[in-house]
């Protein structure tokens, strides 16, 4: 019995160590917003993607985590990957439906979040590892587009913006 309570004790603390917030892809009253509110809830899902990829960098709370309950650190790296990528997803639905309600400023508004996605993860200087990350920009971008949420011609820009 002891050791039960032990576990959940400690599943318990490695769940409220993980810290940046995942947002959900879709909400019920999305398709209801007008382009501000959409905008506006864009900004707050690249807010909580720069917040979890900032979680992912050496912060004094990493720091503490990894030294004092390395879980509690493994932890928060992991649900940094989920929130960036929840935000990434959040984004784009979004995107979709000011494309849809033909909002204005829509291009440029994409080529920040298209901007951010291909920015946040770091470039290394070793070739192989630089020619991973260019063939998984592609792929990424080619199942956007593939999915409907950028034209040929914004997957062909961002596809040239990737390769050079």
């Amino acid at each position: 019995m002891k050791n039960f309570i032990a576990i959940i004790i400690l599943l318990n603390l490695l769940n409220s160590c993980a810290k940046p917030k995942v947002v959900n892809v879709t909400l019920p009253g999305d398709n209801k917003l007008n382009c501000t509110q959409l905008k506006n809830e864009i900004d707050d899902a690249q807010k909580i993607k720069r917040d979890a990829d900032f979680a992912k960098t050496g912060t004094g709370g990493n720091i503490t985590r990894l030294v004092l309950f390395w879980p509690a650190w493994a932890k928060t790296l992991h649900n940094a990957d989920v929130a960036i990528e929840a935000a990434n997803d959040r984004s784009y639905h979004l995107l979709k439906i000011m494309k849809n309600k033909k909002c204005s400023g829509v291009e440029k508004i994409e080529s920040q979040i298209i901007a951010s996605a291909t920015y946040t993860t770091p470039v290394s200087v070793n070739k192989n590892n630089n020619e991973s990350n260019v063939a998984e920009q592609l792929k990424i971008l080619k199942e956007m587009y593939e999915s409907g949420d950028l034209t040929q011609e914004e997957y062909l820009k961002a596809k040239k913006k990737v390769l050079d």
